[in-house]
């Protein structure tokens, strides 16, 4: 049976801050730390006054603001936006972007992940990359009203026009908040024939406690925890006395969930409807 001991649980805050010309670069998940196979994740404080610059290379990144500021910028493909809370970028092969810590530090999140394969990719054509703030993405939530998520990147999300949020299969990621006493159901993730060693999977905490339940044992997270869960080990998050707000990766997106609890209502998601008392939409998780 699976237990605790089968995951990796990470603390943000005591990870090693190591100096770089934007300010101070924390790496918290990588093949050597977590065992994962296609995620790099960082932590990233920039200083005031500083920038720092993304080149994505050959690969996919994703750049978060978890703690921003009305003056910072984000500059990408010849525009500027604020560096708010929530706000980021999504960069494709061969794109690049510009964070500005101006009136204070910025704090960010950012992950790195390889091209996946075109059978991953399932016939999407993996760009452009694309600006993101909250009031661009759309709310999801499910059936119980307990969990309320916001994808930054996620290829089966339309935006409200009926365009597709993601044009590329290489990242699942966005915000989820769980209301005081919310949890997941008791699941797990496989793989799928196109990614048979499934996806990296990883929680993020950035306000609240949580605990992770595995199989008969469990361990209370605090803010700036990262939780890395290998493929096939069975899990739930709860929020722990309040309210809970963390983030959540499956690099690639390609995997299979199965409710193990006895949740019917487990992978039902609604989003959040346009006005008042206007029908649900279904939203169907993988």
């Amino acid at each position: 049976m699976a237990t605790i001991s089968d995951v990796t649980i990470i603390d943000s805050n005591k990870a090693k801050a190591v100096p770089v010309d934007s300010g101070l670069e924390r790496t918290i998940c990588s093949p050597a730390l977590c065992g994962s196979k296609h995620l790099l994740v960082y932590r990233r404080t920039i200083l005031k006054g500083r920038q720092f610059n993304v080149d994505a290379g050959k690969d996919y990144h994703l750049v978060y603001v978890i703690e921003g500021e009305q003056k910072g910028r984000v500059h990408f493909k010849g525009e500027d936006h604020v560096a708010e809370d929530g706000a980021g970028v999504l960069l494709v092969p061969g794109e690049s972007a510009q964070f500005d810590a101006v009136g204070a530090n910025l704090e960010l999140l950012h992950l790195v992940t390889p091209k996946p394969p075109p059978a991953v990719e399932a016939g999407l054509p993996g760009g452009p990359g694309y600006f993101f703030n909250r009031k661009k993405l759309r709310g999801l939530t499910d059936a119980g009203g307990v969990r309320i998520r916001r994808f930054c990147a996620e290829s089966g999300v339309k935006l409200l026009d009926g365009s597709r949020l993601t044009p590329t299969n290489a990242i699942q990621a966005g915000e989820m908040h769980y209301v005081e006493g919310g949890a997941s159901p008791y699941h797990s993730h496989k793989g799928t024939e196109a990614n048979p060693d499934g996806a990296d999977h990883v929680y993020m905490t950035f306000k609240g406690r949580g605990k992770v339940d595995v199989g008969e044992t469990s361990q209370e997270i605090e803010p700036g925890t990262l939780v890395y869960f290998p493929p096939g080990v069975p899990h739930r998050l709860n929020a722990h006395g309040g309210p809970l707000d963390y983030f959540e990766i499956q690099a690639w997106r390609s995997f299979k969930t199965n409710v193990l609890s006895e949740d019917p209502l487990g992978l039902k998601w609604y989003y959040e409807p346009e006005k008042p008392g206007a029908p649900l939409v279904d939203w169907n998780q993988s």
